[in-house]
C-alpha cells in the first residue's frame, strides 16, 4: 500500500505491531517510575471521594461500580497529565526510534508498490513517475500531509484512542 497521508502511515505503523510495542515500553517505562505511585494515589484519591459522597454505589453490582468510578476518574486529566509528563516522550533516542519505525513503514509501504505484480496493485492508480502529473502535484501535498507535527498529532491520536 503507497502511503499518502498521516492516518496511512499511522494505520500501516499498526499493522506492523511498531504501535503495540511502543505503547508496551511506554507503559512498562511509567510503572517502573517513581511517578507511578503519586499516579495511583490522585486515582485512588478520585474513588474515594467518589465512594464518599455517593454511599448507595457501594450497593450496587461490582460491574456498575468499576463503570461508575472509571467514569469519575474520566472526568479528570490524570492520565494525559501522565502521558505530557513522560520523560521518556522526550528522549532523543526514543524519538530517533519512532521515526526510524516510520520510515521503515513508509519503506515497507513503497516496497510493496515496487514489487507488486499488475493483478496485486490497485486498478485506479496512474502509475509513480516524473512524467505523471498527477504524482508530481501530489508530491508537494504528501510532503505536507507527512511532516512530523502531523504524524505526532495522528499519533498521539491514535495513542489516546487506546
Amino acid at each position: 500500500m503507497t502511503i499518502t497521508n498521516p492516518t496511512q502511515l499511522i494505520d500501516e505503523f499498526k499493522k506492523s505491531g511498531e504501535f503495540d510495542r511502543l505503547r508496551r515500553d511506554l507503559l512498562s517505562h511509567f510503572q517502573r517510575s517513581e511517578r507511578t505511585e503519586g499516579f495511583k494515589s490522585r486515582v485512588d484519591d478520585i474513588a474515594r471521594q467518589r465512594l464518599f459522597s455517593d454511599p448507595k454505589l457501594i450497593s450496587m453490582p461490582n460491574d456498575a461500580i468499576q463503570r461508575e468510578l472509571l467514569g469519575e476518574i474520566d472526568r479528570y486529566p490524570i492520565v494525559e497529565r501522565a502521558v505530557v509528563d513522560a520523560p521518556l516522550l522526550s528522549d532523543p533516542s526514543f524519538i530517533a526510534g519512532i521515526r526510524a519505525s516510520l520510515e521503515r513503514t513508509m519503506s515497507a509501504g513503497r516496497s510493496e508498490k515496487n514489487n507488486a505484480t499488475p493483478s496485486q496493485s490497485t486498478p485506479n492508480l496512474q502509475p509513480c513517475d516524473s512524467g505523471n502529473p498527477s504524482f508530481n502535484a501530489a508530491i508537494p501535498q504528501l510532503n505536507d500531509a507527512l511532516t512530523p507535527s502531523a504524524v505526532q498529532k495522528e499519533f498521539d491520536h491514535a495513542l489516546c484512542a487506546r
